[in-house]
């Protein structure tokens, strides 16, 4: 879990840090999954590459001739051994090897690499961090931050808003049990917060997954089958449709799902329609979605199975999409998943902008992802500014 060379790690350190202090940056770190590694050739490489491209076009366009147009995108592509066995039979074992060394890294190097980027960047308005991950990348993300989250939904400012980590933590298809992400769930569910929190954490994961869905579960039944799990009495889980009867939380549901499908924890729902320029996208939340937000893959779960009710302006986004925007685990470069991500860090920006320390950069308007509808319209403007020559 450690970093291999600390002196090259300290040499970042140090470039991102001039750079801060310069001019700022727009800063995103993206951690990658299983069977990827940090070779040039990599297709997790070249596409975080390409994505950077792209994202310097539509930042540059939208913010023009203001004070973050300038900004330095700069990307940091955090790798590790995702991918240990090149041969294609055998590498799909590793899944329990990988997992493990995953969550290792999450609990050791990788947490002190963010917080080292956090603390650059911090304190500045000019400066902006957001931090994605991918796959198992996704599970060391939520293993080195889960703590924390909990801790900022727990020890909130006097007006209850909870203090964000960098800009923004964003998962995409996360390899992790919902287990791990109960902790930092419940500590958000117990009172509400400001108007215009900030999102502390973004989960987004497709139904065309069948990595999460199906080999997922596998692996943790076959991983955990001698573990004892319990049934959780938890008086804020029911079914949607009948929120008066506290339904039991059963551990081998927790264990065997990854939070990104765990149905209970699912918030919104997101579909894209059409081809090319015609394309639009919509957000739901789960309450107007209802069946779509049932459990889905190798479960026993069934119904429609939630938490709540939830706190007024929740900070958490679990939001399920499907192969109308990411066709499969590995699908998350194409141009309709980078006009979500790109969203979400247009936001940022756009409130780094308006000035202030970081501490401050929650007052004023609720985040754009509080409003489904403002938040598929601002996605629409971004599919159409990109162009379709670039999909």
């Amino acid at each position: 879990g450690n970093a291999f060379d600390d002196a090259r790690v300290e040499a970042v350190l140090a470039k991102i840090a001039a750079k801060a202090r310069a001019d700022g940056v727009v800063l995103i770190v993206f951690v990658h999954g299983w069977k990827h590694n940090a070779s040039e050739d990599d297709p997790n490489v070249l596409s975080f590459k390409d994505s950077l491209e792209t994202m310097t076009g539509v930042l540059g366009s939208s913010f023009a001739g203001t004070a973050l147009g300038s900004r330095r995108l700069v990307g940091v592509y955090v790798g590790w051994r995702g991918a240990s066995i090149e041969l294609p039979l055998l590498k799909e074992l590793t899944f329990w090897d990988r997992k493990a060394v995953a969550e290792e890294l999450g609990s050791g190097g990788v947490t002190r690499l963010l917080l080292d980027l956090d603390r650059i960047t911090a304190g500045e308005a000019r400066n902006v961090m957001v931090v994605v991950g991918h796959s198992f990348g996704g599970a060391i993300v939520v293993r080195a931050l889960s703590d924390l989250i909990t801790e900022r939904v727990t020890n909130r400012a006097d007006d209850e808003r909870a203090r964000v980590f960098a800009d923004g933590v964003l998962v995409l298809n996360p390899a992790i049990e919902a287990n791990q992400a109960l902790p930092f769930v419940e500590a958000a569910l117990q009172r509400p917060y400001a108007r215009d929190q900030l999102p502390l954490f973004i989960s987004i994961s497709s139904d065309a997954d069948a990595a999460t869905h199906y080999a997922f579960p596998a692996g943790q039944t076959i991983g955990l089958a001698t573990w004892r799990q319990a049934d959780l009495q938890r008086s804020y889980y029911h079914d949607r449709r009948a929120p008066e009867q506290p339904l039991p939380l059963r551990e081998r549901h927790l264990d065997a799902t990854t939070a990104g499908n765990f149905a209970p924890f699912l918030t919104h729902r997101l579909h894209a329609d059409g081809e090319g320029d015609a394309l639009r996208f919509t957000l739901d939340t789960c309450e107007a979605a209802g069946e779509r937000c049932r459990p889905m893959g190798w479960t026993t779960l069934s119904g429609q199975p939630t938490i709540g009710p939830l706190p007024a302006h929740y900070p958490l986004y679990f939001i399920k999409t499907d192969k109308s925007v990411m066709t499969d685990h590995n699908d998350i470069f194409n141009q309709k998943v980078r006009s979500f991500v790109f969203t979400v860090i247009d936001d940022v920006v756009r409130r780094a902008l308006a000035g202030g320390v970081k501490a401050a950069r929650g007052e004023g308007e609720p985040p754009l992802i509080a409003s489904p509808e403002r938040f598929a319209a601002r996605m629409n403007a971004l599919w159409s500014q990109m162009g379709s020559g670039a999909r």
